[in-house]
C-alpha cells in the first residue's frame, strides 16, 4: 500500500534537504580563501617522487583540482603555459580526484604532460580544500599565499595572465626593496 501525501508535503522536504546540505557546516570555515595560506599538500607524484607544497615557496604555484570526467581534455592546454613559465618559477600541481593512479598516468602520458600530476585517490586534499566542483584552481604567490581562486573552467590565456600578475607583483616588490636599501 502506498502512502499518499499531499503534493505540498512532498515538495517542501525535496526543497529543504538540498538547502540543508548546502548550508551544513555554515559555521565551519567554508574552504580556502584568498589571502590565506592553503592547507598542506603532500604526496607522491606519478613517478613516485615526494611532492610537498611547503618546498615550493619562492615559486608561483597553480593548484589545479580536476577529474577526467570533466577536465581531462583541458589539462593539455596547461602544458604550453607551464613550458613558457617554468623557468620564471612556475609550478603546476594538477591534483586528480576520483580517477585511478593508472588512469591519471595514462592521461599524462597521452598528452605529454610534464607538470606535476598528483593523484588524490582517497580525496584527502579534495576535502581539506573543500573543493565542490571541477576544475577548482588556486594561484599561490611566491610566499605560498592564495591570491586567486577560480571555480570552474577558465581559458588558458586568462589563467596565464593571472599567473603573470603574480610574477609582476613579486618583481615590483623586489625592485622597490632594492631601491629602498642603502648602498
Amino acid at each position: 500500500m502506498f502512502l499518499r501525501l499531499p503534493l505540498k508535503s512532498c515538495i517542501m522536504p525535496a526543497l529543504f534537504l538540498p538547502a540543508l546540505l548546502l548550508c551544513s557546516g555554515c559555521d565551519e570555515k567554508r574552504g580556502v580563501k584568498i589571502g590565506e595560506n592553503p592547507p598542506a599538500v603532500s604526496g607522491k607524484d606519478l613517478q613516485g617522487r615526494s611532492v610537498d607544497l611547503a618546498h615550493l615557496k619562492g615559486k608561483v604555484v597553480v593548484i589545479y583540482f580536476w577529474t577526467n570526467s570533466c577536465c581531462g581534455d583541458t589539462l593539455k592546454e596547461l602544458e604550453p603555459v607551464y613550458l613558457r613559465n617554468k623557468n620564471k618559477g612556475l609550478e603546476i600541481l594538477a591534483i586528480n580526484v576520483m580517477d585511478s593512479r593508472k588512469d591519471v598516468a595514462s592521461i599524462a602520458s597521452n598528452n605529454r604532460l610534464t607538470f606535476t600530476m598528483l593523484p588524490d585517490e582517497h580525496a584527502t586534499l579534495f576535502e581539506q580544500y573543500k573543493v565542490r566542483g571541477f576544475p577548482t584552481i588556486f594561484i599561490l604567490d611566491k610566499h605560498g599565499v592564495v591570491r586567486e581562486k577560480i571555480l570552474g573552467a577558465i581559458h588558458s590565456s586568462k589563467l596565464e595572465k593571472l599567473m603573470q600578475r603574480q610574477f609582476e607583483i613579486h618583481k615590483q616588490a623586489e625592485d622597490a626593496y632594492q631601491k629602498a636599501r642603502p648602498h
